[in-house]
């Protein structure tokens, strides 16, 4: 039983890269399956079918690092990422995207944040470091966000008890004052 709840909240890692330019890395970094289940994909189309066979609990946290190498040739690749970034929100939601790009896209930052992506990377020396920090930070905030709950749920019931337990001594007070 403990094993299967271990395994329900173990964070998600999804990869999509399909000329594998930071597939190497990333699975020597995260090849650690009892902190993390990472599976990557050299396209969409595969990512997608996964998520429907296997979707993510809602416990546990997804990041989602996807490499926009393919999108560097379109005619549109902001329309191409916001596409993709559609069906994935009307598939499942929770996940925190990652776009890691060597082409410019200051213009193209806000519409892509509305979209739901959390940061864009640039595609240089340093993506595997920023990746990294990204993956822990967006770990991070989802343990504390899953604290925060269970801790209002603790203050919930406790609340509950203490009002129960008043509402119990105070109708003991009126039907029975000879004890008090």
């Amino acid at each position: 039983m403990a094993f299967r709840d271990k395994k329900r909240h173990q964070a998600r890692i999804y990869l999509i890269d399909e000329l594998k330019h930071h597939y190497d890395e990333v699975m020597e970094k995260y090849d650690r399956p009892e902190k993390y289940r990472l599976q990557a994909y050299t396209s969409e189309h595969r990512f997608f079918q996964d998520l429907e066979r296997d979707r993510p609990p809602a416990t546990a946290a997804k990041v989602l690092i996807y490499v926009a190498n393919r999108h560097l040739t379109a005619e549109d690749p902001l329309k191409d990422l916001l596409r993709f970034l559609d069906r994935l929100n009307s598939m499942s939601t929770g996940f925190e995207v990652i776009v890691v790009t060597s082409q410019k896209m200051e213009e193209a930052e806000r519409r892509l944040r509305e979209a739901g992506v959390f940061s864009i990377i640039p595609d240089n020396e340093n993506a595997l470091l920023r990746i990294d920090n990204f993956i822990k930070a967006s770990i991070s905030r989802h343990t504390i966000r899953m604290k925060k709950q269970a801790a209002r749920t603790a203050l919930k019931v406790f609340t509950a008890y203490l009002l129960l337990t008043g509402l119990l001594w105070f109708a003991a007070r009126m039907l029975y004052p000879e004890f008090f």
